[in-house]
């Protein structure tokens, strides 16, 4: 099949990738804190947790959770936890200067790519979106079913990475400006604080279609 057959898919799922979420917020905040390749590997994480939403999809696990919503809730309870331990670390963390990223240099880079992994495998919207949005773009007429959920998690794999990461590099080039600044650098991450304790307390309220 050529690319055009699958640009509408491609249009859509970049839309949602540049829309503002828990998955944004994790990797904005960490640009913002820590830098570039903070924000990088933060991604790279949860690119990685893409992976295991299409294997899950692919497998069948995501359909079974609306057949065990006590499960459900239980990945919702979590991965809001998750957001909201991770906004209050951002929270209270002292402004510092960042334009000095030796100190990212000297922590542990592994530390990002879990955050962003766990953020992303814990977060049901993104459940929401495979077990809702891929059965819509699958062609019965054509057989592979299995091949089609892998091309089109794939494409979405794709076009989430190049937006965030495009993303990342935007913001990365006003961290100079922010970070200069302690009390600015304060108040911006107090904000995505916030946000992201906003969004953790959303997922409380997502459901399965």
């Amino acid at each position: 099949m050529s690319i055009i057959t699958y640009l509408p898919f491609i249009l859509l799922v970049t839309g949602i990738a540049l829309l503002p979420g828990p998955n944004m917020m994790l990797y904005v905040s960490q640009t913002i804190a820590y830098g570039r390749k903070a924000g990088w590997l933060t991604v790279a994480g949860i690119t990685s947790a893409f992976v295991v939403h299409i294997t899950a999809t692919v497998l069948g696990v995501t359909a079974l959770l609306t057949e065990a919503p006590m499960v459900f809730s239980t990945i919702q309870v979590a991965g809001a936890a998750y957001l909201v331990f991770l906004a209050y670390k951002i929270w209270k963390a002292p402004p510092v200067q960042m334009l000095n990223f030796e100190r990212v240099e000297q922590m542990p880079l592994l530390s990002f790519w879990v955050k962003g992994f766990v953020g992303n495998v814990l977060n049901p919207q993104t459940t929401i979106l495979y077990f809702s949005l891929l059965p819509q773009f699958i062609k019965p007429e054509q057989g592979h079913f299995v091949q089609q959920n892998l091309t089109l998690g794939g494409i979405q794999m794709l076009c989430s990475t190049v937006t965030n990461v495009t993303v990342v590099y935007v913001v990365s080039k006003a961290t100079g400006a922010i970070n200069s600044n302690h009390r600015r650098q304060l108040i911006i991450r107090r904000i995505m604080a916030a946000i992201l304790a906003i969004f953790a307390l959303k997922l409380l309220w997502a459901k399965l279609p």
